[in-house]
């Protein structure tokens, strides 16, 4: 009789506020994430638009000047999609990711594997509205400097 009185009570006290607090949590607004990658580019004096073509759920952002040619797409912290980013790029585009502001010749798994758990825990518990993305860019730009950390200041603390 005790343990199905502990039992009842540990149900009550602990796993339904917890289900209940996931269930109010809500997802990822994607939207945010594109429209502030499509404000910064445009601050960059790029013309942008959206393709058809997506990765992580967020379509692959399209930047021209008349200097260069980029895209970036919102790619998966676990690093698995380095296939699909050379396969999206030109033959004669350099590929890098932008992870917090900061440009990586490949992506930092470690670094952005670390950073997703430790946001989606601050997430779930209401701290942060979304975990810091990780980007792959794919360019022809060659001498252009693009000031990826104001980008990277548009991030959760």
């Amino acid at each position: 009789m005790i343990q199905s009185s502990a039992l009842r009570w540990f149900i009550v006290l602990v796993l339904i506020p917890t289900i209940g607090w996931k269930v109010t949590l809500r997802p990822e607004n994607l939207g945010e994430i594109q429209s502030a990658v499509i404000k910064f580019l445009k601050d960059q004096k790029f013309d942008v638009h959206s393709t058809s073509e997506s990765l992580e759920d967020m379509p692959v952002i399209e930047g021209r000047n008349e200097t260069c040619h980029l895209r970036i797409a919102r790619v998966s912290p676990l690093g698995h999609e380095a296939e699909l980013v050379r396969r999206a790029s030109a033959t004669n585009d350099r590929i890098f990711y932008v992870f917090r502001g900061v440009e990586y010749q490949k992506q930092p798994v470690r670094r952005t594997l670390a950073n997703y758990f430790w946001f989606r825990f601050l997430r779930e518990l209401g701290l942060v509205s979304r975990i810091p993305p990780v980007f792959a860019v794919m360019t022809s730009c060659v001498d252009r400097q693009i000031p990826w950390t104001e980008l990277g200041a548009q991030e959760p603390t």
